[in-house]
């Protein structure tokens, strides 16, 4: 037996094994591509949530909060006008967001309806603690 038709019956016998690699390598690739997509999405909607939510408190902040502090005597927001300037902003969220873009968020992140309320009402409260952080006062 020469060299040549050695390495060619080695190499028929080894193609199984050769073509079982690739495949197993094609589907590890095809799967490190899948998870690249998903995490790229996952961020590009918490990008535009945060965007939404950075939006809505700015604009509150800078409409509503400004001309209910300067109608009050003290200066100071009472309990139940910052339950309703909440209220407002997590209103604002949810439109900027639209149903799609709700219905998107909840599955993305996997939560309940109710659950993406109390989600949009956190995201807003530490968006105004940022805020006030970040300006002067």
């Amino acid at each position: 037996m020469d060299t040549k038709s050695f390495a060619l019956e080695a190499l028929a016998a080894l193609s199984p094994v050769v073509l079982a690699v690739l495949t197993w390598l094609g589907a590890r690739l095809a799967a490190l591509i899948q998870a690249k997509v998903r995490n790229e999405y996952l961020r590009g909607a918490l990008v535009r949530l945060d965007d939404a939510v950075f939006t809505a408190v700015k604009a509150i902040q800078q409409d509503t909060v400004a001309a209910i502090k300067k109608a009050s005597a003290d200066g100071r927001l009472t309990d139940d006008e910052v339950t309703e300037i909440r209220r407002a902003a997590v209103d604002s969220v949810k439109a900027q967001l639209g149903l799609k873009g709700l219905a998107e968020l909840a599955r993305i992140l996997g939560l309940s309806d109710g659950v993406v309320e109390t989600f949009l009402g956190n995201k807003v409260e530490a968006a105004v603690h940022d805020l006030r952080t970040t300006s002067p006062q």
